[in-house]
């Protein structure tokens, strides 16, 4: 009977050591998931941040896109209008062009003979 009581003592021994392996791998698995969670709050807290900065990020990119646009509007305007009045000056140059030609032609047919061929040619040669 001893030696069976003996036995059985050994079993819980062995029972209760299991036991206490077990309540450590608990203790340390309930500690690391406690840091695991304390580590998600720290990410949620970071992209909070995050977020928020690129929000703020994106205000004033679009506030200095306006005044960029109001700045540089003047500036456009007055290229458009410069470029507008060079047309104009081109196309007035080649109104002019045309009515000395035909005072050429006119001198030629009307003034006729030679000097007026000579003359036309020096006109619009210069």
């Amino acid at each position: 009977m001893e030696q069976k009581i003996t036995e059985h003592d050994e079993k819980f021994r062995v029972v209760d050591e299991e036991l206490e392996k077990h309540r450590e791998q608990i203790l340390q698995l309930q500690h690391a998931q406690e840091k695991f969670q304390s580590e998600v709050t720290d990410l949620k807290k970071d992209l909070v941040g995050v977020q928020k900065g690129q929000a703020q990020l994106e205000l004033t990119v679009m506030k200095d896109g306006k005044e960029t646009r109001d700045l540089l509007r003047p500036f456009a305007d007055h290229v458009l209008k410069q470029a507008e009045f060079e047309a104009q000056t081109e196309k007035d140059i080649k109104i002019k062009k045309m009515d000395t030609r035909e005072k050429v032609l006119t001198g030629i047919f009307g003034a006729g003979g030679l000097a007026g061929l000579v003359a036309a040619i020096i006109t619009l040669f210069n």
